[in-house]
């Protein structure tokens, strides 16, 4: 009779502890589905942002290629701008200079004439000067 109590609590407990282990197992079961879930959670938000990343990694380029072509052209526009701007100011330059040149030359001009116009009055008054004194 001591032997069958034995065995009857033997029996007990080997059933206490295979409810506790399917209580665990049930647990770890739960766990185990809750944690695939967290993983596919964040699994698909990884993917998520790896996606976002790539799109704004692709848009970037794309801005950064139309900036550097932009750049590119108002580089090139710019030197040509200033050798636009060299070359007109060689050309004012030379202007300028023909342009005193024309002005020096007029003077020149100017001068001649009025020379000659003296010289013609200086013959006019001699030769009215030499009259003057054959008829004195």
């Amino acid at each position: 009779q001591v032997s069958q109590n034995e065995l009857d609590w033997f029996h007990q407990d080997s059933e206490a502890q295979l409810k506790k282990w399917q209580q665990e197992k049930k647990e770890a079961r739960d766990n185990l589905k809750a944690l695939r879930g967290t993983v596919k959670k964040h699994t698909d938000t990884n993917e998520r942002y790896l996606k976002t990343i790539e799109d704004k990694e692709k848009q970037y380029n794309v801005y950064l290629n139309t900036f550097l072509d932009t750049s590119n052209k108002f580089a090139n526009e710019k030197v040509k701008l200033e050798e636009l701007i060299k070359k007109s100011q060689d050309d004012c330059q030379e202007c300028v200079k023909r342009a005193v040149k024309a002005e020096m030359s007029v003077l020149q001009n100017w001068k001649e004439t009025e020379v000659w116009k003296l010289s013609g009055t200086i013959a006019k008054a001699e030769t009215n000067l030499r009259m003057l004194k054959a008829l004195s």
